[in-house]
């Protein structure tokens, strides 16, 4: 019987099987990533699904959650790697109080594990976090769907980033196509974890779905179909997938800023927008307008990034636009 082990976990062919993965450790505690093996009875490929890059969203952690419980190692042919949370951390503290970039850091050093993929064992916790996962999790397996979902200060329509380069093709048909979403963003970038696992010749996406901190049924649903979707895909799971829905695929979202810093009130996700339409506003915390932003082109704003105070430079909205125009490179967010 052939067995899947990393570090001390170990599961048999017909297993599932937990445990904790040891990173580090802090003043007062152990860093551990959380890890689950399904090993299949049947021979197949190697899926790794991860959730809680962000501590703060939950509908992504929930849906890792809901994998790991849901899928019965007797009627699966491969395997299934599974870390509900990877920012345990963040997960813990529940608020990090500051600016708008907090919620997708780490308490612990003030990182954001998504900007430092593959990390750096020698590095601070964060780039320990990435290095333990990239290393010893996702190198043993060929795809990758690394869960995200509007986090403590977001909001968003549903879609999944894929990373340019010689696999595209084939996260796009197998994986993002699983996932009951309109928009496919192709997206790289430097610490991202689809980009860092493309790197490691692993076929990867990110999918987002939820927000606002909240556990969001709708974007469980989303995530977990998806998932079921692309093991289906893959042979993994008996059964055929949902047909894929036709999706839009777009090189990139154009981001707005603000300039002035106060109370923000901007469209909704999902509103369609015109190029010079007015999309935002910031006022003063009286009420009096301090200004307004317009949309820099046709399109769909796809998320929103504020629970409405904002300081100059804060990114608001992100608009996935009508035609396949390469967005202007966004500006350094943590």
């Amino acid at each position: 019987m052939s067995s899947v082990k990393i570090e001390n976990i170990e599961a048999r062919s017909g297993e599932k099987k937990t445990g904790y993965l040891l990173v580090g450790e802090t003043s007062v505690a152990p860093v551990r990533l959380p890890i689950a093996i399904i090993n299949g009875a049947q021979p197949g490929p190697t899926l790794c699904i991860s959730g809680g890059v962000h501590g703060f969203e939950y509908t992504s952690i929930e849906a890792v959650i809901r994998m790991i419980r849901q899928t019965n190692p007797a009627t699966l042919k491969g395997t299934l790697l599974a870390v509900p949370i990877v920012n345990m951390a963040g997960f813990e503290a529940r608020g990090p109080q500051g600016g708008i970039s907090t919620a997708f850091q780490s308490p612990i050093d003030g990182i954001n594990i998504n900007r430092i993929m593959p990390g750096n064992p020698d590095g601070s916790m964060s780039y320990q976090i990435a290095a333990a996962l990239m290393s010893k999790v996702v190198s043993k397996a060929d795809y990758y769907i690394d869960c995200h979902g509007g986090d403590l200060n977001e909001e968003l329509v549903p879609f999944v980033v894929i990373a340019s380069g010689e696999r595209m093709e084939i996260a796009k048909q197998i994986l993002a196509a699983s996932f009951p979403c309109d928009y496919v963003i192709e997206e790289s970038f430097a610490g991202a974890s689809h980009s860092a696992a493309g790197a490691f010749g692993k076929t990867a996406i990110v999918i987002e779905a939820g927000g606002y901190g909240r556990v969001l049924e709708d974007g469980v649903k989303i995530i977990t179909e998806g998932i079921v979707n692309s093991m289906k895909r893959l042979k993994m799971l008996d059964g055929a997938p949902t047909p894929a829905r036709k999706q839009i695929q777009r090189k990139g979202w154009w981001s707005v800023y603000v300039k002035r810093g106060g109370i923000c009130y901007s469209k909704p996700i999902g509103a369609k927008v015109k190029k010079g339409e007015q999309i935002a506003e910031v006022r003063d915390i009286f009420g009096e307008l301090l200004e307004t932003l317009q949309s820099p082109v046709d399109g769909t704003v796809i998320f929103r990034r504020t629970p409405i105070p904002v300081s100059t430079n804060d990114r608001v909205l992100g608009i996935a636009p009508d035609e396949d125009l390469p967005p202007p490179k966004a500006r350094p967010y943590p």
